[in-house]
């Protein structure tokens, strides 16, 4: 059953990796897992094997996909500071007894926050 778990893990491998190493890395598993668990023995080998397959990935695409992750995070953050700061709150309340929820939000009316009811169960309100 150890065995089988462990070796089933190694499909995480590229084949080329597997054909070269895996008898050597079911062998290594299987020799510290009454130490360590197989668990953790059937973790680190999909995290090894995944991490394999990510060494293949050429650097151009995922250079690209970082530039364009960072531009778009930029955006977001002029966007955010352009609002300007303000305080936001949400409350939500769980099933039918939605009183405590609706008193919040009144209260905070009353503070002079602006409360607005975003679904059925929930209130946002903003102060800025």
């Amino acid at each position: 059953m150890r065995r089988r778990l462990l070796a089933l893990c190694l499909l995480a491998y590229p084949r080329s990796r597997r054909e070269r190493d895996g008898a050597y890395l079911l062998d290594l598993a299987l020799e510290l897992a009454p130490e360590s668990g197989v668990r953790r023995q059937a973790g680190s080998l999909v995290r090894g094997g995944f991490a394999a397959r990510l060494r293949g990935v050429p650097r151009l695409p995922a250079l690209l996909a970082g530039a364009a992750m960072a531009a778009v995070l930029a955006v977001g953050g002029v966007a955010v500071a352009a609002e300007g700061s303000a305080e936001v709150e949400v409350q939500s309340c769980a099933g039918a007894d939605c009183a405590g929820a609706e008193a919040w939000a009144a209260e905070r009316e009353r503070a002079g926050w602006r409360c607005d009811r975003t679904t059925s169960l929930s209130w946002q309100c903003t102060r800025s």
